[in-house]
């Protein structure tokens, strides 16, 4: 199992944002009764996380044995992960691909869970199969980018976690500008599919790239570029940071990018060989995070955080409640 950055950032910022909502039981704690105290006990003990787009379920494997070592060992971690069939990932009924197997490499690396219960393949559009206010985390890895309706995930996001809940997802920006899959500049921007094929052609001939699949494969050049042309058309679907801000707005959801530079920190210590950070510091720097977002937007990819924690409403329900 591969354990990329990726693994380790999210990882890290689960953890971070744990440990804080931990202090801030404490902190609670000391104004609450004692039959409050014991509530927000049991509470704490299960933490339920989901992972959106699980995949071949790599990253759940890497979550379910590094969180407990980073958590206290009162704390119960329960996850649970689904992906979309539309994407040429399968049931065992058809021999194409993939989910099945998923299960299959979940319940060899993790045996004591009964991984039919946790994991789901669903088709794009499809309520997600999982009750409302039910997860503490929401999570995924280079996904955002695939989702064709966004509006309907941050729908479900808000629909299916807690009140204290926080969703977690890195992806790159369509500010970014070499594109992830592709390795092309701009690629991702072009949306004519007739101008993205000749931008293909002349990168692709000029970069070499299709000449090194060509003899692996014996692909023709017009195969190459309607396969190329249509999974930038159809398969991928970048977000602005305007477009994040108004699909958060829309669904309630606070929005925050507060994680994404320390996802380069932690890329800059594993390549002077120090071990992974896994406990993130929760306030920005101003200046200097402003400036390095900026440089990570067009460069790679960006750290969201989306909660239901709307403490304008809750002030209003509260003055309201009083006159």
């Amino acid at each position: 199992m591969k354990n990329s950055m990726t693994y380790h950032h999210i990882c890290a910022v689960i953890n971070t944002e744990i440990q804080r909502k931990q202090k801030n039981n404490v902190f609670l704690r000391k104004r609450c009764t004692q039959n409050q105290v014991i509530t927000e006990k049991e509470e704490v003990k299960r933490v339920r996380i989901l992972d959106m787009g699980c995949g071949n379920g790599e990253l759940i494997v890497f979550l379910s044995r590094t969180l407990p070592q980073l958590l206290d060992e009162s704390i119960k971690i329960e996850l649970y992960g689904f992906d979309i069939s539309d994407y040429d990932v399968r049931d065992d009924t058809d021999t194409g691909f993939l989910f099945e197997k998923t299960i299959s490499y979940l319940t060899n690396q993790v045996p004591s869970i009964e991984w039919k219960d946790r994991v789901a393949l669903i088709n794009s559009g499809q309520e997600w199969p999982f009750p409302e206010n039910f997860f503490d985390f929401i999570y995924s890895n280079q996904v955002m980018e695939h989702v064709m309706d966004h509006n309907f995930s941050f729908q479900q996001i808000k629909r299916t976690l807690k009140e204290d809940g926080v969703s977690v997802h890195l992806f790159p920006l369509k500010n970014c500008i070499l594109e992830g899959h592709m390795f092309l500049p701009f690629v991702h921007r072009i949306s004519n599919i007739e101008k993205l094929k000749s931008y293909i052609k002349i990168c692709a001939l000029l970069l070499g790239r299709y000449r090194k699949i060509k003899k692996k494969s014996g692909i023709t050049l017009n195969e190459f570029l309607e396969i190329q042309a249509d999974f930038m058309t159809y398969g991928t679907n970048y977000l602005s940071k305007s477009d994040i801000i108004k699909l958060s707005k829309t669904n309630l959801l606070k929005f925050s990018f507060k994680y994404t530079e320390q996802y380069y920190w932690n890329k800059v210590r594993s390549l002077l060989g120090l071990p992974c950070n896994y406990k993130y510091r929760t306030k920005n720097i101003f200046i200097l995070d402003s400036i390095l977002f900026l440089l990570c937007v067009r460069v790679a990819g960006i750290t969201l955080l989306l909660s239901k924690e709307n403490k304008c409403w809750r002030w209003f329900d509260t003055i309201e409640g009083k006159y």
